[in-house]
């Protein structure tokens, strides 16, 4: 339940976009989000960018997601998942991911460097699998799509590099609407995925996002319909970060 939050990612134009507004985040950045399940709160989540790094000469936004679920539901299955992402300032396509999953008896461990001069995704095991120069990896997308100007009726599009293979992931914008969560009222743009493929994490059921329509292009919430319930990733406070 607590992976759907990856969905958050699929926000891009069907044309290669060029985005219309300013980097809305900075160094010191953090969105802690609450996860329910039904009116249980299972967890919770963290998207931050911590620092600026250098990674083979290119300076990168370091990006990351945390997901933990609580005392509660450690004690059925517990869940300590952790990703990371450099995000080329000048592009903000990705260079490097590496992913840490820790749910129940569930172990792996990726790490992915993106050569996009060779146009190459390099694994640790020596693999090599093609991509174009214009990549993402599934938390670099979220920060990409943060920087587009959306609208009604829009389709959007991202090539994605996951789990050895290239996806495109699709998202329609529906609507708009205004939404209260722990972190306060915020207007914001609903999307739904039309198709996603393997990602950050896996996931079942319809998905709807709400991205906040205004400078910050904050995820504000996620919903997950699945066979049983939802799940509802909430925000719950904010830190914006410094330019």
């Amino acid at each position: 339940m607590f992976k759907f939050l990856a969905t958050m990612i699929l926000c891009i134009s069907t044309v290669q976009p060029s985005w219309a507004v300013e980097v809305p985040w900075g160094v010191g950045e953090k969105l802690d989000y609450s996860i329910d399940y039904g009116l249980v709160n299972a967890g919770s989540a963290e998207l931050s960018v911590s620092k600026i790094v250098e990674h083979n000469g290119h300076p990168c936004w370091k990006a990351e997601s945390r997901i933990r679920s609580n005392r509660v539901f450690s004690a059925f299955y517990s869940v300590r998942d952790k990703a990371v992402s450099y995000i080329d300032k000048d592009d903000l396509y990705t260079r490097f991911f590496s992913k840490r999953l820790r749910e129940g008896d569930y172990r792996k461990n990726i790490v992915i460097d993106f050569d996009r001069d060779a146009s190459v995704a390099r694994y640790l095991d020596g693999r090599e699998y093609e991509i174009n120069s214009e990549i993402h990896d599934v938390l670099s997308a979220t920060y990409f799509v943060r920087t587009i100007d959306l609208h009604l009726g829009q389709r959007l599009l991202l090539t994605t590099h996951s789990s050895r293979k290239n996806y495109e992931l699709a998202v329609v914008v529906i609507g708009r609407e205004s939404i209260t969560v722990p972190a306060g009222t915020f207007d914001c743009w609903v999307v739904e995925p039309e198709f996603a493929g393997e990602g950050l994490f896996s996931y079942e059921g319809k998905i709807t996002i709400w991205i906040s329509d205004d400078e910050l292009r904050i995820p504000v919430m996620t919903k997950t319909q699945v066979k049983v319930g939802a799940i509802t990733a909430s925000l719950q406070s904010y830190t914006i970060g410094a330019k």
